[in-house]
C-alpha cells in the first residue's frame, strides 16, 4: 500500500501547519495496512509517550483523511495516549473492499470494529462530520470511555444538509435528485472541492488552499450516493453509556455552534460543552488550538482516573 509519508500532500500539509500556525509535528506516524470488514484499511499510530493509557481513535470528516488530524494527534500521545487515524472507505489511501457501495453506514461501522480490537480504555474523537460517527459508532461498541467532537452535524436534517454544502441552492437541488431521481443522483460523480465549502475549514488563506486543490482531499472525485447516504442515515435515538465532550469552535463559519447545540441536547449522555475563543472548522488558530488541547487534556485525564479506580 502507498504511504501518505511519501506524498506531497504530507509535506505541503505540514509546511502551512509550520508557516502559518507556528505547529511544528515533530514525527512522522507509524503506518499500517490493516483488514477491516473487507477493506485494507490505512491507518496512522502514535505510540503514547511513557506507559499507555489507552488508546484515542480519531475519526476525519467528509473533506479529509487520517493525517489531517495530525495536529492533534502528536500532543494526545505526549499524553501517555496511544492515537490511530485511519483513513475511512473512499477516502485517503484505504483500498475498499470490492463490494464498498459508498453508504456512509460502512464509517461507523468500521471504527466500531476497530474500537472493539483494542485493548484498554478507548475514547473517540471526532472532527466535522467525523463528530456524528464517532457518535454512531459509540453506539455499536462494546465497551468505550468516552467520546470527543468538534462538530455535532445533523446531515439527515434537511437544514444541516443545506447548509453543509457549498452553496445553498447546491443542497436543496440535491435534496430534490435524492427525493425524485435516487438512482440517477447516485450515478453523479464529482469532485470534493465543489461539493462542499472547503475553503470554510480554515480562516487561513494557504489552509484553505490546501484544502481546495490537494489531490488528496478537494481534487479528489467522490460519488453523490455517498452524500445521499449520508442524508438518509438516521438512527431513531442517540444514547452514549459514555462521556461525551462537544468542544466547538468559536468562530466556526461553516457550521456555527447553534447547529452542533442542536444535536447536542437530544443526545442521551453524561456531556459537556465548550466554546473554544476563536477557530475555524480545523480549529488550528491561538488561542483555539490551545484551549483544545487543554480541554482534550482534562477529559483523557478524568477518563484515566476513573478506569485506575476501577470507576464505569
Amino acid at each position: 500500500m502507498q504511504k501518505f509519508s511519501d506524498l506531497p500532500s504530507w509535506a505541503n500539509y505540514r509546511r502551512v501547519l509550520s508557516d502559518e500556525f507556528g505547529i511544528s509535528l515533530e514525527f512522522d506516524p507509524v503506518e499500517h495496512a490493516i483488514p477491516v470488514r473487507g477493506h485494507l484499511m490505512r491507518m496512522d499510530e502514535w505510540p503514547a509517550n511513557g506507559v499507555c493509557k489507552g488508546t484515542v481513535i480519531l475519526v476525519h470528516g467528509g473533506g479529509g483523511n487520517g493525517r489531517i488530524l495530525a495536529p492533534l494527534a502528536e500532543p494526545i500521545a505526549e499524553l501517555g495516549w496511544r492515537v490511530l487515524a485511519p483513513d475511512l472507505p473512499g477516502f485517503g489511501l484505504t483500498k475498499p473492499s470490492v463490494s464498498f457501495d459508498w453508504d456512509y453506514a460502512e464509517w461507523p461501522a468500521v471504527i466500531a470494529e476497530i474500537t472493539n480490537a483494542q485493548q484498554g480504555p478507548v475514547v473517540l474523537m471526532g472532527l466535522s462530520m467525523g463528530g456524528m460517527t464517532a457518535v454512531f459508532a459509540a453506539q455499536k461498541c462494546d465497551r468505550i470511555q468516552g467520546v470527543i467532537a468538534t462538530t455535532l452535524l445533523d446531515l439527515s436534517d434537511e437544514d444541516h444538509f443545506v447548509r453543509a454544502a457549498r452553496w445553498p441552492w447546491l443542497g436543496r437541488l440535491s435534496l430534490l435528485g435524492m427525493s425524485l431521481t435516487p438512482w440517477l443522483f447516485d450515478r453523479v460523480w464529482l469532485p470534493l472541492s465543489l461539493a462542499t465549502p472547503l475553503r470554510e475549514m480554515s480562516s487561513n488563506t494557504p489552509m484553505q488552499r490546501y484544502f481546495s486543490s490537494d489531490p488528496m482531499i478537494g481534487k479528489s472525485w467522490k460519488p453523490a450516493r455517498f452524500f445521499r447516504t449520508v442524508h438518509a442515515y438516521k438512527p431513531s435515538s442517540i444514547r452514549l453509556n459514555c462521556p461525551l465532550l462537544l468542544v466547538h469552535p468559536g468562530a466556526d463559519f461553516w457550521t456555527p455552534t447553534e447547529l452542533s447545540l442542536e444535536v447536542f441536547e437530544r443526545i442521551d449522555a453524561p456531556k459537556a460543552f465548550v466554546e473554544l475563543s476563536n477557530g475555524s472548522h480545523l480549529p488550528l488558530e491561538k488561542p483555539a488550538y490551545g484551549e483544545l488541547a487543554e480541554q482534550i487534556g482534562q477529559f483523557l485525564m478524568a477518563i484515566a482516573q476513573d478506569t485506575a479506580t476501577g470507576q464505569p
